[in-house]
C-alpha cells in the first residue's frame, strides 16, 4: 500500500516555515480573517490535523503529540516576536489563541482515531 506520509511531513514543514515567516515579518501582507486571534486559532487547527497526519500508528498518542507540536510552534512564535522584532509583541492571549486552536480539532481527532483502528482489527 501506498504510504502518503512523506506528503504530509512535508505539508508540516511548508506550513510550519509559512506561519512562522509571517509571524516575525514586520507587518503582515493582510489582515487574514480579520481578527489576530481568529488567525492564531485556524493556524494552530491546521497545524495541529497536519501534524496528526504525519504520525503512524494512528493512536491516542498521536493526537496528543500532534497537539502538543502545535502549541509548542505557537509559544516559540510568540518568544520569537517578543525577542527578535521589533514590530511584533509576543502576548499571552495569542497563546491562549493559540491553544483554543489546537483544542478545536482534537475531538475529531480522537473519533478518527478510533475509527482507523477499529477498521484495522
Amino acid at each position: 500500500m501506498l504510504s502518503i506520509q512523506p506528503f504530509w511531513r512535508l505539508a508540516l514543514a511548508v506550513v510550519t516555515l509559512v506561519i512562522l515567516f509571517l509571524s516575525l515579518i514586520p507587518a503582515p501582507p493582510s489582515e487574514g480573517l480579520g481578527w489576530d486571534k481568529l488567525n492564531h486559532a485556524i493556524a494552530m487547527a491546521v497545524v495541529t490535523v497536519i501534524a496528526f497526519r504525519t504520525l503512524r500508528p494512528v493512536s491516542l498518542r498521536a493526537v496528543l503529540l500532534a497537539g502538543l507540536y502545535a502549541l509548542l510552534l505557537g509559544a516559540l512564535i510568540e518568544l520569537l516576536q517578543g525577542t527578535l522584532t521589533t514590530t511584533r509583541s509576543a502576548e499571552w492571549g495569542d497563546l491562549l489563541a493559540d491553544a483554543v486552536g489546537v483544542a478545536l480539532p482534537m475531538p475529531g481527532l480522537y473519533l478518527w482515531k478510533r475509527k482507523t483502528i477499529t477498521r484495522e482489527f
